[in-house]
């Protein structure tokens, strides 16, 4: 055991224990371990005594606290009253590197097939890939272990991921991407509980996935992303339950993609076989567009990427500029470029280089995709 001396950010946490106890209400939750819950850390009533048990985490990411306290030491400390606690202190950033324990996991859900055991790196691409596609219209969260047993949680929506490492050699992080961003959305983890996600902890999907990747390999995000050492306090205690004891609560997960729940995440509308038929109809062909029918194609084709968070349109021209702009790429290659996916990237780049296009974070078989849903008004 040793003696802290009461942080700032501690101690207002605290203050807001004792509000909750001091606040009429039959049905307070106290005896759960993270019945409190506060960005420095959480905990609960043991023995459903006035025994109070709290986990704090430094601001520096390096150590983490568990201190024991009555509740008048509760009371003491938030009014300033007492200066020190005493806790156990254990280190979270590790020393040195591990040895590797076993395959990257993924997990994305609670059924048993909502897991795949990583044999191959082409596997987990496609894996990410599917989530991402699955995490289009609807927040979706994924739970992620290293070689290493280093430990993350991504949170993915519309083309954008924030990343979670509970943890890694360097301890706990969080990605940052547009400080400017107020706003948030909310997510089911994986008990259940919704967590509130801010969207300036997201970064556009491209990014993320590389180092996703990256991390399954190495236990770190690389370069491209920086990070904050912070995390939501509701995943803190996900660093207690290793991947060991993970699997020890599932069955043996998928080693394959095709042998998970993947496949029936983004169905892909693989045609059955049929009996062969002769065809005595004419091919169909379609309507030819007009000019101004490529500029409503454009139109649709921006408002769908920005709906998805695909797409950042920058000070200057205004959609109706940018879309007759893009009208003529559209016009040249609009229909090849739904089935050709070199094309798709070309005119992804050609978008990115648009005027009044800030920032474009849809690949081309993005695009391919928006391209087929816009062509005809729905």
């Amino acid at each position: 055991m040793a003696v802290i001396l009461v942080p700032d950010d501690f101690r207002a946490f605290m203050r807001a224990v004792v509000g909750y106890l001091d606040a009429p209400n039959p049905d307070k939750l106290l005896d759960a371990e993270d019945a409190f819950q506060d960005a420095c850390g959480y905990g609960g009533r043991v023995d459903g005594a006035s025994a109070y048990r709290f986990t704090y985490l430094t601001l520096n990411g390096v150590h983490r606290w568990t201190i024991a306290l009555t509740e008048l030491e509760i009371r003491a400390i938030s009014d300033g009253l007492q200066i020190e606690a005493v806790g156990e202190r254990h280190d979270i950033v590790r020393t040195h590197h591990r040895e590797p324990t076993g395959e990257p996991l993924l997990i994305w859900g609670a059924y048993n097939d909502d897991a795949l055991r990583v044999m191959r790196h082409d596997d987990l691409v496609t894996a990410l890939d599917t989530l991402r596609l699955y995490a289009a219209d609807k927040p979706r969260v994924l739970r992620m272990w290293s070689t290493r047993d280093d430990q993350l949680v991504a949170a993915v929506w519309r083309g954008m991921c924030a990343i979670y490492i509970i943890e890694s050699l360097d301890g706990y992080a969080t990605s940052t991407g547009d400080a400017a961003r107020t706003d948030s959305f909310e997510v089911l983890d994986h008990d259940g509980k919704p967590l509130i996600v801010p969207w300036s902890d997201a970064v556009p999907w491209p990014i993320a996935g590389r180092a996703l990747l990256r991390f399954a390999a190495h236990g770190e995000l690389g370069p491209e992303i920086a990070v904050e050492g912070r995390i939501p306090s509701q995943l803190l205690m996900l660093g207690e339950v290793d991947r060991q004891a993970i699997l020890g609560m599932r069955a043996e997960p998928a080693r394959e993609p095709r042998h998970s729940s993947l496949p029936r995440l983004v169905p892909s509308g693989v045609p059955t076989a049929l009996e062969a038929v002769v065809d005595r109809t004419q091919p169909v062909t379609r309507p030819a567009l007009a000019p101004a029918d490529f500029v409503a194609w454009a139109r649709r084709l921006i408002e769908t990427l920005s709906s998805q968070a695909l797409i950042e349109l920058g000070a200057g021209p205004g959609l109706d500029e940018i879309a007759y702009q893009l009208s003529g790429h559209l016009q040249a290659h609009g229909e090849e470029a739904e089935h050709v996916l070199d094309i798709a990237d070309w005119l992804a780049n050609e978008i990115r280089s648009s005027r009044g296009v800030a920032q474009l974070f849809a690949t081309g078989g993005d695009l391919q995709i928006a391209l087929r849903r816009t062509r005809t008004p729905e």
